[in-house]
């Protein structure tokens, strides 16, 4: 049902731990495939081979790593990660309800706050539907955000 277009880093044990919060939903089907896209970040090849996600290499810059990614993505809707913001427990409950409810708007999907909510949400990625990404728009998930008028989505 949802391709993760994931943005690889240098940060390969940030990459692995936000590969294994996926797992869990690639298990149950609510995760079809995972696009890990990556400019020349060494020991990426192997991480990938070992996930079983298709690797795209590609240069340049979040913008242009992103939109190769959902140009190759296969699933109805896309979420766009990054490996620095890694995923928490319950981020597929507000995804799930906004996919069964959401009429296909678009939404980001927001961390709370740690320290008992006094720092900034953090935002963790961009759902859409694949078909609603803005073509030939260089954007990276707080433009594509703002662009589309994605509805937050905090668990």
């Amino acid at each position: 049902m949802i391709s993760v277009v994931l943005i690889a880093s240098e940060d390969l044990p940030g990459l692995a731990a936000q590969m294994a919060m996926l797992v869990p939903a690639a298990v149950d089907g609510l995760v079809k495939e995972v696009v890990l896209v990556a400019g020349d970040e060494v020991g990426v090849d192997a991480l990938a081979e070992d996930s079983g996600a298709r690797l795209l290499r590609e240069p340049g810059n979040v913008q242009d790593r992103l939109a190769a990614g959902v140009a190759v993505a296969r699933g109805d809707w896309i979420l766009t990660l990054r490996s620095d913001t890694v995923l928490r427990e319950g981020w597929r409950e507000p995804v799930e309800r906004h996919l069964a409810g959401g009429a296909g708007a678009p939404a980001a999907l927001i961390a709370p706050g740690g320290l008992w909510g006094r720092l900034k949400p953090r935002a963790h990625g961009v759902l859409l539907r694949r078909l609603d990404w803005p073509k030939g728009a260089a954007l990276d998930e707080k433009g594509l955000s703002k662009t589309l008028k994605a509805k937050p989505l905090t668990y």
